[in-house]
């Protein structure tokens, strides 16, 4: 399968991830109504956070996007918080921490409410108020790559940790190999992949493809699975199981990004 550019991915236009994001939170509502008892409890792979806690974290970031005061607020309450923290991961946590204890069912309706405005005001929101931007981990993002595509993705990659959690199958999503597509066309045509060489990987299974990471020829081929690498550049796994021509299989296990 010949490898795909950037320029062959394309950025996804505000239609598209609209349809992403409407996917992703119908997925959400059939999760958390699914979920029972001590189930809220489990714990995830995010560091101190259980399966409640996600839930709240992505309450938050619904509420964030309906006020901007919010997120305003949040932000300043993070660097007193959790003064130790990196500034945006410290925001995400004050976000669990002010709906952690919240009982099972408002999460549900929290949830549902929440993302049904956010998603709204995300697909209408100004030109203006688009190109507003911000630092994400030492990177400048305008506003709405981080509505369009960030939050997405996060959505996308939370339930995966919510399923693992609760030891249930992850199912990608009939729009899985586009989202996947967005967070190459990032690793591709952004700052990290670094001075890595130029490599092919097949990204197996759900959402999978092959993409050429790096410009100029490639010095090797790998293969991993595509939701397992999704987990391995967010941070979430250190030890994919990668495998190809050595120079390959290192350059792509040693990358990340935001997610």
């Amino acid at each position: 399968m010949t490898a795909v550019l950037a320029e062959r991915i394309g950025r996804a236009g505000r239609p598209r991830c609209r349809i992403h994001r409407d996917a992703e939170l119908q997925a959400w509502h059939e999760l958390l109504a699914s979920i029972e008892g001590v189930e809220w409890q489990r714990r995830t792979v995010c560091d101190e956070w259980d399966v409640a806690d996600i839930a709240g974290h992505l309450i938050g970031q619904a509420e964030d996007v309906n006020q901007l005061a919010s997120f305003s607020r949040r932000y300043r309450k993070a660097k007193r918080v959790h003064p130790d923290v990196p500034r945006i991961d410290a925001h995400m946590m004050v976000q669990a921490d002010e709906h952690r204890g919240t009982p099972p069912a408002q999460l549900r309706t929290e949830f549902d409410a929440r993302w049904a405005r956010a998603t709204q005001r995300i697909s209408t929101e100004p030109g203006l108020m688009r190109r507003m931007s911000m630092t994400f981990n030492g990177f400048r993002m305008n506003l709405g790559y981080i509505h369009d595509i960030l939050l997405a993705r996060d959505l996308w990659m939370h339930r995966d940790d919510v399923c693992q959690a609760l030891g249930r199958p992850f199912d990608a999503g009939s729009y899985g190999e586009e989202l996947v597509a967005q967070v190459m066309y990032d690793v591709i045509d952004g700052p990290w992949w670094g001075e890595r060489p130029a490599v092919e990987v097949e990204l197996t299974g759900a959402g999978g493809g092959t993409y050429q990471l790096g410009r100029g020829t490639p010095v090797g081929r790998a293969a991993v699975d595509a939701v397992a690498y999704m987990r391995t550049l967010s941070g979430r796994d250190d030890a994919p199981v990668v495998t190809g021509d050595p120079v390959a299989t290192e350059a792509v296990a040693s990358c990340r990004m935001p997610f």
